[in-house]
């Protein structure tokens, strides 16, 4: 907006030429987004804070009536935005219109000056809270020109609900005429107690291309809505409405599948036969998804609600068998090919989030070939849902097509920023945040499965994030039999060499380079008497120390990368000529990283002589620190011998796809 006109003004006047609701010269997606998401989904400042913060505004609003001083009240507003404290600035207010420390008079022309004159929306919004104490014909002029704009539609939805006679009418105007965050702020307030009401809110006030998760759960909160949706009969009218919210619906709770609830899924399978749209799809599969994913949730819930224990296991039966017949009658629905008709349909012209759609993808194992998700790729470049289909679930089939599409969309301006070399928090939001998650994975996925792309290992070497960088060169170390005599690579690496500055991304460099005057490698394996795979809580921990004499031994680079956490074994070595005393530490197969330390094995290796089953534990994030650091325990003899949190015999296992 014009910083030099005021808001009011420009409202007015773009609706002369766009009259239409909800307003359509406002960015939906973000305005409205920060305050809105602010109140509703964080706690936000200590309570205390927020108190200082509504004296100190109080007093700014003080000076700005006495000594018309309303700059330093927009200072003030610009350091601290009203979404901060808002709720308690009005409070605050309200006491001192009570002790008569403002007058009705001096608030409402202030209140009247700020909405209509200014070119600050938090002055705005300031002028929002002060008309709300002065309910009247003008006042809701105001607020209905303003709460049909996003950025402004929470401070109107809650100023209304202190004077106005019918804040709940009002509300619902708002919610009817207002978009994005603007709708989710009028309907959180929204108390739909009337039946239009109800079946409004299901019908078109939950639909949204990006916030149908929020909205929908937004509304389940409210009982009315509870009440309509699990009292109406289902028909063709509301069918897919219905469907719509049980597909975006989450599961916070075990209320989610309550008595009620599971009733109500009930309803929806045994109407399947009206279900013709890719939404009705996804709506099937989610219940699928849902009642598997929670079975032992809702077996925990029917045992608190048990008054009389020997019941529990018929009760559980009868809701088990409900369970596999709403199972086993999607599946069965679910079989014929028509709906795959309607899955390639949908991703020709996507309308639904892109969680539905690769859930359906993997319900109904569909492997559509990579160019079908284009239209979801130009709606979301990189939605995170997508990586996970592409790189995670899926990599096997997508991995080389999802390579080559990164390859085509980034910038090579991201590989010309400076390099970093302490790892930074990115904003988990950004674009950049976005492009590192995604070239993560696809390094991740060269690290665990057999996939080399050596095009992008040279690439991120010069990329700026020096996390990216290290699982570049880790990628180069488990495959150098692949490149070792590739110019390309040789080079990007000297190139590195030369401007590293993190240590451990420099080590590697050097080692890649074998610059480390290291000798020759050889592989060598030592019998592992007691293999320990798991931690148990009876393990005794017996002392911290450090790997040593790693340059002298290769091992095969695992699936899974050395990380923290993971166990080795330790084995004794008495015919070492070095050290009678020598522990090596190996992998499960016995092959051989390095020792335990010749000053801290000599006690540990009366233990293992003894017949005592020892273990060390990674503590170092990985295996290329420059000193790895381990944990040795002591499993005593008289611990479990289960698998700590091992499923106990009394859960029924529920059926899988």
């Amino acid at each position: 907006m014009d910083k030099h006109v005021s808001i009011y003004d420009q409202i007015l006047e773009k609706r002369e030429d766009q009259p239409s609701l909800p307003y359509l010269f406002q960015n939906i997606e973000i305005a409205g987004r920060e305050d809105t998401l602010y109140s509703l989904l964080t706690e936000g400042l200590p309570y205390s804070k927020k108190q200082d913060l509504a004296d100190l505004c109080c007093k700014k609003i003080r000076e700005a009536v006495d000594h018309n001083q309303e700059n330093l009240l927009e200072e003030f507003l610009v350091k601290q935005p009203l979404h901060q404290f808002f709720m308690e600035l009005r409070e605050r207010i309200r006491v001192l219109i009570e002790v008569e420390y403002f007058t009705q008079k001096e608030l409402h022309k202030l209140g009247m000056n700020l909405t209509r004159t200014s070119a600050h929306p938090e002055m705005v919004k300031l002028g929002i809270i002060l008309l709300g104490f002065y309910p009247h014909d003008l006042t809701l002029k105001i607020f209905k020109l303003l709460g049909y704009h996003s950025e402004f539609t929470m401070y109107v939805s809650e100023s209304i609900q202190h004077g106005h006679f019918r804040q709940n009418e009002i509300l619902f105007d708002l919610v009817q005429h207002t978009s994005g965050y603007g709708r989710l702020a009028a309907l959180f307030s929204l108390k739909p107690v009337t039946r239009e009401q109800q079946k409004w809110v299901l019908k078109y006030a939950i639909k949204s291309h990006y916030l149908s998760s929020i909205y929908v759960n937004v509304s389940l909160q409210k009982v009315d809505i509870r009440n309509y949706l699990f009292s109406s009969e289902l028909d063709e009218m509301n069918y897919h409405d219905f469907m719509y919210v049980v597909s975006y619906q989450e599961l916070v709770d075990v209320t989610a599948l309550s008595e009620q609830a599971l009733t109500f899924m009930e309803k929806l399978v045994d109407k399947k036969i009206l279900a013709d749209r890719f939404i009705d799809l996804a709506g099937l599969v989610t219940m699928w998804l849902k009642i598997i994913d929670s079975w032992e949730e809702d077996y925990q819930y029917v045992d608190r609600h048990l008054q009389a224990s020997n019941k529990l296991d018929d009760e559980w039966d009868k809701r088990f068998n409900r369970y596999e017949k709403i199972t086993q009658t999607i599946e069965e629905f679910l079989s014929n090919s028509k709906w795959q008709h309607l899955v390639v349909k949908e991703m020709l012209n996507p309308t639904e989030t892109d969680i539905l759609i690769v859930n359906v993808l993997q319900f109904l194992e569909i492997k559509p070939d990579f160019q079908a998700f284009t239209p979801l790729l130009k709606r979301n470049p990189l939605g995170l849902n997508l990586l996970e289909f592409f790189l995670g679930q899926e990599a096997e089939t997508y991995f080389h097509a999802t390579s080559d599409y990164l390859f085509n969309l980034l910038s090579e301006q991201l590989f010309q920023f400076p390099l970093q070399f302490e790892q930074k928090t990115e904003n988990g939001e950004s674009y950049l945040a976005k492009v590192n998650v995604w070239l993560e994975a696809l390094l991740e996925n060269m690290l665990r499965r057999d996939f080399l792309d050596l095009e992008w290992c040279i690439k991120l070497l010069s990329y700026y994030n020096p996390y990216l960088r290290q699982l570049a060169l880790q990628v180069l170390k488990k495959n150098k039999d692949e490149w070792e005599d590739d110019d390309t690579v040789l080079t990007a690496l000297e190139r590195l060499r030369d401007r590293e500055e993190n240590r451990k991304n420099k080590r590697l460099v050097f080692d890649l380079l074998d610059m480390n005057n290291h000798p020759l490698k050889i592989r060598k394996y030592l019998v592992v008497e007691h293999l320990v795979q798991y931690s148990l809580a009876t393990d005794k921990k017996l002392l911290e120390t450090n790997l040593v004499g790693m340059e002298y031994y290769d091992y095969p680079i695992p699936e899974t990368p050395l990380k923290k956490g993971k166990l080795f074994q330790l084995a004794r070595e008495k015919d070492n000529e070095y050290d009678k005393n020598a522990i090596g530490v190996t992998l499960e197969n016995g092959c051989l990283l390095g020792y335990i330390p010749r000053m801290d094995n000599r006690i540990l290796a009366t233990l293992i002589d003894n017949g005592e089953t020892l273990f060390a534990r990674l503590e170092s994030e990985d295996m290329d620190e420059e000193e790895i650091l381990l944990q040795v325990f002591l499993r005593q003899k008289n611990g479990p011998i289960s698998v700590p949190d091992s499923k106990t015999d009394n859960i029924v296992p529920f059926p899988q796809k």
